[in-house]
């Protein structure tokens, strides 16, 4: 039995890292959710995207390490990915709260309930600090009533909760940021207006449930707060008051960060929503600002600026208005997503994801609890994979919405499907003119054989590259790069074919590019494009149209 099973246990590395997992799983389901109560300090709809984003790139990061790391290992690793992956500014502000998390751990091996609790009282502290001007009625004043109850439970213990179970502080947290949340409708105006709770204290409930549903073996409860009315009925800012919403990082090259200095730049000139988190090594600066360039020009100053994100936020705005938070929108389209490449892709197309990651046989219930969050009557879902067809079958008749089924078998028929999705058609036209252009995708997928076989007339060595056409294998080969080639020379390429090749969480940039330029030399006029798709367990995925 393990620690994420044992109610009130203590929780090890292995075990937190689990519990993560699972609140990020929890996170990513009830992002459209959050997004669709989405009004301040911007009303643009992003909110949860932007913090599952964050989380499941942290979670990520703690990937990377052994089976039996230390709790402060874990905290650190998912830590460091989420300041990486930070998006928007609910977004870095968790990634803050995750660094006030590990400090104030420390280097504890187990966390007991007086460790849990100062991990929770210093994240708090530490995003307030990352806010130049905190606000209450936000994640903050959530973040700060979990933390200051998850102190009172621990100090209430025998010995401020040495060397006790977690489950005592992890459940008055819960009830303490639930109750915080219920009260932030009354707190900024924005909200009280638009009959909803903040968005980014709903995301710190959905993790933080999240992490007790894991501890306890429960089914989490639905932690987000439904809008009284829609969103695009609020009056919202002027565009041009809105400007552009910038995020990029500053890596130290020479001389360590100033982070007051970093965070006075941030502030000059009159700009609004400043978040600095990081250390003298890095730093993340989000800002709202009219005019973004003098600014991340005057970052390169202070060392190598990367990861440079700026998007209009009166055109977000004028989207997410134009959809009323979902409320008037018929149809939405759901994908079974692995990867945060991919995850993008879907989201860049208008659809909404639940990334399964290492599920290889989800539950009808988790994909129509997705299904269902999305609060629209009639939801088309892209299965994806061929194992998740049947569990999609099912969902059709556990959901409340109405699930119309697009039973793509790989990821690239999923984009392909997106691509074709049209929200004047009816449901049915839609599904239609989905399902054929997934039919017209090849999908070429490369993984390492685990074990040896014979298939197909074709022997399988252990380890070896072994590319699958369309479900089908079709070559084994020393590496990834030739079973992609061997796999390609499959799908019968014709000048003018598009091929675009998907590196996996594992493939480094340079193995990609690598790729990339292998096919172009293979294959002549095709057309070639590499982009990051973060799968899981596949080298490359590769569709031909």
């Amino acid at each position: 039995m393990t620690a994420t099973q044992t109610p009130g246990g203590l929780i090890d590395g292995a075990s937190l890292r689990a519990l993560f997992i699972a609140a990020a799983s929890q996170l990513r389901q009830s992002a459209a959710a959050i997004d669709a109560i989405n009004v301040y300090p911007v009303p643009d709809g992003d909110t949860g995207a932007n913090m599952s984003a964050t989380l499941r790139e942290g979670v990520d990061r703690s990937l990377e390490l052994g089976n039996h790391p230390a709790a402060a290992e874990v905290l650190h690793a998912i830590a460091r990915g989420a300041l990486y992956g930070a998006r928007g500014n609910s977004g870095v502000i968790l990634s803050q709260a995750l660094r006030g998390f590990e400090s104030g751990v420390g280097a504890a091996e187990v966390l007991d309930a007086r460790t849990l609790a100062h991990g929770l009282e210093a994240a708090a502290a530490q995003a307030y600090h990352a806010v130049s001007k905190p606000q209450e009625g936000t994640m903050l004043t959530v973040l700060r009533e979990a933390a200051a109850e998850a102190g009172r439970v621990a100090n209430a213990l025998p010995a401020s909760g040495e060397g006790l179970g977690c489950l005592p502080v992890l459940l008055r947290a819960v009830a303490a940021a639930d109750a915080a949340e219920e009260a932030t409708i009354d707190q900024l105006p924005a909200l009280r207006e638009a009959g909803v709770t903040d968005a980014g204290g709903e995301g710190v409930c959905v993790i933080l449930e999240g992490l007790l549903a894991a501890l306890t073996g429960a089914t989490p409860r639905p932690a987000v707060h439904e809008a009284q009315r829609p969103i695009a009925m609020v009056e919202g800012h002027g565009k041009d008051e809105f400007g552009f919403c910038t995020e990029f990082l500053v890596e130290a090259t020479g001389k360590p960060l100033d982070l007051e200095q970093v965070r006075a730049l941030a502030e000059s000139g009159g700009n609004r929503s400043v978040v600095v988190v990081g250390d003298d090594t890095l730093a993340r600066i989000h800002v709202h600002t009219i005019d973004p360039q003098p600014l991340i020009d005057a970052a390169g100053a202070l060392g190598t600026v990367s990861r440079v994100k700026v998007e209009d936020m009166g055109a977000q705005h004028e989207r997410f208005t134009a959809s009323g938070s979902g409320a008037g929108a018929g149809i939405a389209v759901l994908a079974m997503s692995r990867g945060e490449g991919f995850d993008q892709v879907f989201e860049s197309l208008g659809v909404a994801v639940s990334d399964l990651g290492l599920i290889e046989k989800p539950p009808a219930g988790r994909i129509a609890g997705a299904a269902d969050a999305l609060r629209i009557p009639d939801v088309i879902v892209l299965s994806n994979h061929k194992n998740v067809r049947l569990a999609a079958e099912q969902a059709v008749s556990l959901a409340k919405c109405t699930i119309h089924l697009v039973p793509t078998t790989s990821l690239p028929e999923g984009v392909a499907a997106a691509m074709a999705f049209d929200p004047d058609e009816s449901a049915a036209a839609n599904v239609a003119a989905m399902k054929e252009a997934a039919e017209g995708v090849t999908t070429v997928e490369v993984t390492i054989a685990a074990a040896s076989r014979t298939a197909g007339g074709i022997d399988v060595r252990e380890g070896q590259a072994i590319a699958l056409l369309d479900g089908h294998l079709v070559a084994a080969e020393e590496t990834p790069r030739q079973a992609l080639l061997a796999g390609l020379r499959r799908a019968n390429l014709t000048r003018g074919s598009l091929v675009t090749i998907y590196g996996g969480m594992d493939t480094a940039p340079g193995e990609l590019e690598a790729a990339r330029a292998g096919v172009e030399a293979a294959f002549d006029g095709v057309e070639v494009e590499a982009l990051s798709g973060g799968q899981p367990l596949y080298p490359f995925i590769a569709s031909v149209e």
